[in-house]
């Protein structure tokens, strides 16, 4: 059986591009894993008006359950195109946590997306897509997003 690892971000792309994967994977018979990969709030600043650690780690679990929701509903949308999805929610830096997970699973297959940014953007902030690209264990499918 194949796998293919579908990472989302939540953002307005991610919709097309689960039924883009939909598609891929009916045609391959293969299954679906959706991975969102959460961010460890980092507090940063002023140390006199920071959040506490016990803040800190109620707007970590805030946003877990947040994404976990997220999630859900992304795999119903996949239900609704006719496949089935199984979710998983990561944390830390995005590319490491998805290109763990394409070699753990083992993936035959990544499709994520591409926000489009300017190549200087890229440059200065980096491009999750293109780390992905250049490390995977296993072939990566770029969908550009439709603007």
């Amino acid at each position: 059986m194949k796998t293919l690892l579908v990472p989302i971000d939540f953002s307005t792309a991610s919709g097309s591009l689960l039924q883009t994967a939909a598609t891929l994977a009916q045609a391959l018979g293969a299954r679906l894993v959706v991975l969102h990969v959460l961010q460890p709030i980092a507090p940063i600043g002023d140390p006199m008006i920071m959040p506490d650690m016990a803040q800190i780690a109620s707007m970590q679990k805030a946003a877990e359950q947040e994404a976990r929701a997220q999630l859900t509903r992304a795999c119903e949308k996949v239900a609704e195109l006719g496949m089935t999805a199984e979710q998983e929610l990561r944390d830390g830096p995005a590319s490491a946590a998805i290109l763990e997970r394409a070699a753990a699973l083992p993936a035959d297959l990544v499709v994520m997306g591409s926000h489009g940014h300017t190549a200087l953007y890229d440059l200065l902030l980096g491009s999750t897509s293109h780390d992905v690209l250049k490390k995977s264990p296993c072939p990566v499918v770029i969908v550009p997003s439709k603007k």
